[in-house]
């Protein structure tokens, strides 16, 4: 079942939604399917992350705060007046590796 919702969204994302419905080739219903599609992927990114990640900040291997997400856990140091810095922060899922590349230059 379909129900309409009226809202409003800037003129930039407007333009960039229409884009992308165009190169799709079809007509009918395409901004539907990719506002639903964006929707839906936001919602089960905000429900898996709730649902299961947490984050806890260890000094040695005593835990002194939890949050489910690192913002959380930041307040939850900042109200015990815990340093952040002081603490060993790990997550309860694997995080994602980040790749960094660069160019290093050494004085000759």
């Amino acid at each position: 079942m379909m129900t309409n919702i009226t809202f409003s969204l800037p003129a930039k994302t407007i333009r960039r939604l229409r884009r992308r419905a165009a190169d799709t080739g079809r007509k009918k219903g395409v901004i539907s399917e990719l506002v639903d599609e964006a929707i839906a992927s936001y919602l089960d990114a905000l429900e898996s992350s709730a649902e299961g990640q947490t984050f806890t900040a260890l000094k040695g291997e005593r835990p002194v705060a939890e949050g489910k997400s690192l913002q959380e856990l930041a307040s939850a140091l900042r109200a015990r007046g815990v340093d952040p810095r002081s603490v060993r922060i790990v997550s309860s899922e694997p995080l994602e590796p980040v790749g960094h590349m660069g160019l290093r230059v050494h004085a000759s």
